[in-house]
């Protein structure tokens, strides 16, 4: 499989090409948001901590409407959320996450991720959901530098 990846995504690993990414994180029509996260900035803070990671791991970002047409570009979308809990005695999220590596509007990579985060007391829900969405912004951004096609990201251990 490695001999296919390094033929197929060659242009994948060249640092000179930015890679695209949307500024904010996109949320499936189909998944229903609380209105307690009406003010919570996550879509906006998954976007800059994706950028940051990405920058990190692949070199040059540039933002934009992705799919791109023409170049590299990184499509993730929130396709499912469930939120329980509150800020006495912890919350409980399960965030499910597709995505896809595009070489000049043509798919040639993708992954799921199904993550479930738990905390202790005393934080706010927009404040933890945040810091989920920048653990997983971080794993995707690893992803990205050794896509691997059909993967389903693991952490910790799994």
């Amino acid at each position: 499989m490695t001999i296919v990846l390094a033929a197929t995504l060659p242009a994948l690993a060249s640092a000179k090409e930015p890679l695209y990414v949307a500024p904010e994180l996109e949320v499936a029509p189909d998944v229903k948001i609380s209105e307690g996260f009406s003010d919570c900035p996550f879509r906006k803070t998954f976007g800059e901590m994706l950028k940051l990671a990405l920058h990190k791991e692949n070199g040059a970002i540039a933002p934009g409407k992705v799919p791109t047409p023409a170049g590299r570009s990184l499509h993730v979308r929130l396709v499912g959320m469930s939120l329980s809990g509150n800020g006495f005695l912890g919350h409980d999220a399960q965030l499910r996450f597709e995505g896809a590596l595009y070489q000049d509007g043509n798919k040639v990579a993708a992954f799921t991720d199904n993550v479930r985060f738990q905390t202790d007391a005393m934080v706010t829900a927009c404040a933890q959901l945040r810091s989920n969405l920048d653990a997983e912004a971080i794993q995707i951004a690893k992803w990205a530098r050794k896509p691997v096609d059909g993967q389903e990201l693991k952490r910790w251990g799994e």
